[in-house]
C-alpha cells in the first residue's frame, strides 16, 4: 500500500473535530478513528459530498441534510480531503486526489463555497492537463462523483477508463489501496459509499484540449435537425447513430403539446490554442440572472397552485437572490466571468420582463376568449394597484394582453405575499386549469428557436449545465439507463407515454411543466456502474424542487414504461418504491450485485456504512 496523499499533520486529533454537527477528519488517521469510534459505538457513518443526490442516498438514518445533523449517527465532511499530487512521466502525467477535493466550484455547502482555486478541474488546467470527460456539472467531489456512477455525454471518452487505483477506508477502519484487476476495484468505482470511504483516487492524464461545438434548439419533427428522436436505429439521422457518433452531446426535449422542442447541444475536441478568447457556452442567454430569477419564480409558482399559502416559503431562495446573494456580483455559476445582467434586479423587473416577453408570444391565431382574460375583467381594478409599478408599456388590449396581465397580477401578488387576497386563490385556480394550452407559450420564454456556437476549454466547457443556480432550479431526477440498442423503442414508448389520452389536459398530467434529458454513455468496469456491460442511452427525467409534493407518483409511469428494456437507475437520484419485486429486478440487472454484497458484508461487519435506506433498497 502506498503512503497516503493525506500525510498526517502535526497537533490533528486522534478523531474529528466537530463543527456545524458535521465530523471534519483533518487527515486518513483522524477518518480511521472516527469510523472505529463509530464501529464501537453501533453508530452509522456516511460521507457528505456537494449534495447532489437523494438526501436519503447520502446521509444518515432520519437526517435530511438541512440544518445541523441530529445526534445518533456521523455525518462527514472530508473538507481535509482536497491534496492533489501530479506526477509526469513519459507516458504523460498521473494525478492522485482526495475524494473530498471538488471537481469544479462548489457555490453552495455546510462549509460555504468552494472555490475554483481548489478544485481539481482547475489546478489541471492550470498544468497543462485534462480528464477524458466531465458531467452536466462539475460541483461535485471526486468521490461522490463517481460513488453513484454519475458521467458525462459520450460513449467515446470515459472517465473510469482514466481510473489508476482507489483508495478507501473500510467499515473496520483499515485502508485498501486497489487498481484494475482487482476485484475489489471493481466493487468499490461504484458503491455508494457502502464499502468504505474514498479518501484518494488516482487518474491517468491526457494533455489539456478545448472543445468547439454548438446548441441548436428546434421542433422535434424539423427535418433539417441533426437527428430524428423517433427514427429508427439504423437510419441515418436515429437518436442511437447520433449519440455512438457525436463525441460529446446532451439533448433536452421539451414534449409538452403545442411546444414540442429539442435542444441538441453537441461538441467535439480540438485542440487548445494559446491566447485565444473563449466564446462560452450561455444556457440562459445574455441575461442569465433575469431568466433565472424569472424561471424560478414561475416555476415555483405553477408547481404550487393548489395552496397559494406555501409559495412565499417555496420562494425564500428567491427572494434571497432577488435581495442581494446574487445582486451585483459574479455569477456564483459561472466558469469564467462572463459580460451579463449583473446588478440588482427588483421584483418590478423580473415581472415587466415576463410581461414583454409573452406579449410577444402571443398565438399564431388571435384568441377570442380565455378564462384568464375573463378573471382579468371581474378583478381589473385589484390588478391595475398590482401592476401600478410596472411600464404601462408590457401590456396592452387584446385578449392575449389581458391573459398576460391576470398571470403577471398574480405573480405579483404572491411575490408579495398577499396569499389572503379571495381573488388571489380564485386566480390560481384559473391558471392552474389554463396550463395545458399556456405553457407552451411560457417556455418560450426561456427555450428560443436559433442555434449559438461555443469554444471553450474543456473544464468550462464540458459542464454544460453550471450556469443552472441549484438554489433557484432545483432539480430532481430520475434517471434510467438502458442499454443503447433499445433506443428507438425507448424513444417511441416515451412518446406514446406523453401523448396521455390524447387530450390538452391529459398530456399535460404525462408532460408536466419540465423537460426530459437524452445522454448516452460508453461501457464502465465498475460492478454496479448503471453501464456495466456496454453502452446506454440515459433518460432524465425532471421535476423542479419546489414543487408541492414529491415527483415518485409522477415518476412511476417511467419506471413501468421502461421496466421492460431493463433499465438500471442511477443510484443517486429517484429510486422506485423499495420491495421484493425491485430488490429481485436489481439481482436480474446487476449480475455481480450478490458479489458485492458478500464483500460489503466482510469489510464492513457491523454495518457502519449501511442505512436503512440502502438495506431497503438493495435487500440485505
Amino acid at each position: 500500500s502506498e503512503t497516503s496523499l493525506l500525510t498526517r499533520r502535526p497537533g490533528a486529533p486522534d478523531a474529528a473535530p466537530m463543527s456545524d454537527g458535521y465530523a471534519r477528519p483533518a487527515d486518513e488517521d483522524a477518518l480511521i478513528a472516527l469510523v472505529r469510534r463509530a464501529r464501537r459505538d453501533g453508530a452509522k457513518l456516511r460521507v457528505r459530498g456537494s449534495g447532489h443526490s437523494v438526501d436519503a442516498a447520502i446521509f444518515t438514518d432520519g437526517f435530511d441534510g438541512r440544518g445541523v445533523p441530529p445526534g445518533g449517527g456521523v455525518d462527514v465532511l472530508l473538507d481535509h480531503f482536497d491534496q492533489i499530487a501530479l506526477a509526469e512521466d513519459a507516458a504523460g502525467a498521473t494525478v492522485r486526489v482526495g475524494g473530498g477535493c471538488h471537481l469544479g466550484r462548489a457555490p453552495y455547502g455546510p462549509s460555504g463555497p468552494a472555490p475554483w482555486a481548489k478544485s481539481l478541474n482547475y489546478r489541471l488546467e492550470r498544468a497543462g492537463w485534462a480528464l477524458p470527460d466531465l458531467g452536466g456539472i462539475s460541483h461535485q467531489t471526486v468521490a461522490g462523483f463517481l460513488m453513484t456512477g454519475s458521467a458525462g455525454g459520450t460513449t467515446q471518452y470515459s472517465l473510469p477508463s482514466a481510473i489508476e487505483g482507489i483508495r478507501f477506508v473500510d467499515g473496520t477502519g483499515t485502508v485498501h489501496d486497489v487498481a484494475p484487476g482487482d476485484e475489489l476495484f471493481e466493487a468499490v468505482g461504484v458503491s455508494m459509499g457502502l464499502l468504505g470511504v474514498v479518501t484518494e483516487v488516482r487518474f491517468r492524464l491526457e494533455p489539456t484540449y478545448a472543445i468547439v461545438g454548438d446548441q441548436t434548439t428546434v421542433r422535434v419533427d424539423d427535418p433539417s435537425a441533426p437527428v430524428d428522436l423517433f427514427a429508427a436505429d439504423d437510419a441515418p439521422r436515429s437518436l442511437r447513430r447520433f449519440l455512438k457518433e457525436t463525441p460529446y452531446t446532451r439533448l433536452m426535449w421539451w414534449p409538452q403539446r403545442g411546444f414540442e422542442r429539442l435542444q441538441i447541444w453537441r461538441a467535439a475536441r480540438m485542440g487548445w490554442v494559446p491566447g485565444e478568447q473563449p466564446k462560452p457556452y450561455r444556457e440562459l442567454g445574455r441575461a442569465p440572472r433575469m431568466a433565472a430569477l424569472a424561471g424560478s419564480l414561475i416555476y415555483t409558482v405553477v408547481g404550487n397552485l393548489d395552496d397559494v399559502r406555501a409559495i412565499p416559503s417555496a420562494l425564500s431562495d428567491w427572494y434571497a437572490a432577488l435581495e442581494g446573494t446574487l445582486d451585483g456580483a459574479p455569477d456564483p455559476n459561472a466558469c469564467l466571468p462572463l459580460p451579463s445582467d449583473a446588478r440588482p434586479h427588483s421584483a418590478e423587473e423580473v415581472l415587466a420582463w415576463i410581461a414583454t416577453r409573452l406579449r410577444s408570444r402571443a398565438p399564431t391565431e388571435p384568441l377570442r376568449t380565455h378564462p384568464l382574460a375573463e378573471l382579468h375583467d371581474a378583478i381589473v381594478a385589484d390588478l391595475d394597484t398590482m401592476l401600478a409599478a410596472l411600464p404601462p408599456e408590457a401590456f396592452g388590449q387584446t385578449v392575449w394582453d389581458r391573459v398576460v396581465r391576470a398571470l403577471v397580477g398574480l405573480l405579483a401578488a404572491l411575490v408579495r405575499r398577499l396569499t389572503d387576497r379571495p381573488w388571489v386563490q380564485r386566480a390560481a385556480k384559473v391558471l392552474r386549469a389554463s396550463l395545458p394550452t399556456l405553457m407552451p407559450h411560457v417556455l418560450g420564454l426561456f427555450v428560443t428557436d436559433g442555434s449559438q456556437v461555443f469554444y471553450d476549454g474543456w473544464r468550462c466547457g464540458l459542464p454544460m449545465d453550471n450556469q443552472m443556480d441549484d438554489r433557484l432550479w432545483p432539480t430532481e431526477f430520475t434517471e434510467l439507463w438502458i442499454p443503447i440498442e433499445h433506443t428507438a423503442k425507448v424513444m417511441a414508448t416515451l412518446r406514446a407515454h406523453y401523448a396521455g389520452d390524447g387530450t390538452a389536459e391529459g398530456a399535460y398530467a404525462a408532460t408536466g411543466a419540465f423537460c426530459c434529458e437524452v445522454y448516452a454513455t460508453g461501457k464502465s468496469p465498475f460492478w454496479l456502474s448503471p453501464s456495466h456491460d456496454g453502452d446506454v442511452v440515459r433518460i432524465d427525467v425532471f421535476w423542479f424542487g419546489r414543487n408541492a409534493g414529491t415527483p415518485e407518483a409522477f415518476y412511476a409511469p417511467f419506471w413501468d414504461a421502461l421496466r421492460p428494456f431493463g433499465f438500471r437507475p442511477h443510484w443517486g437520484k429517484w429510486l422506485p418504491p423499495p420491495s421484493p419485486d425491485w430488490r429481485a429486478y436489481y439481482r436480474a440487472r446487476y449480475p455481480q450485485l450478490d458479489r458485492f454484497l458478500e464483500l460489503r458484508a466482510r469489510l464492513d461487519p457491523d454495518g457502519v456504512f449501511a442505512t436503512d435506506y440502502w438495506r431497503a433498497h438493495l435487500g440485505f
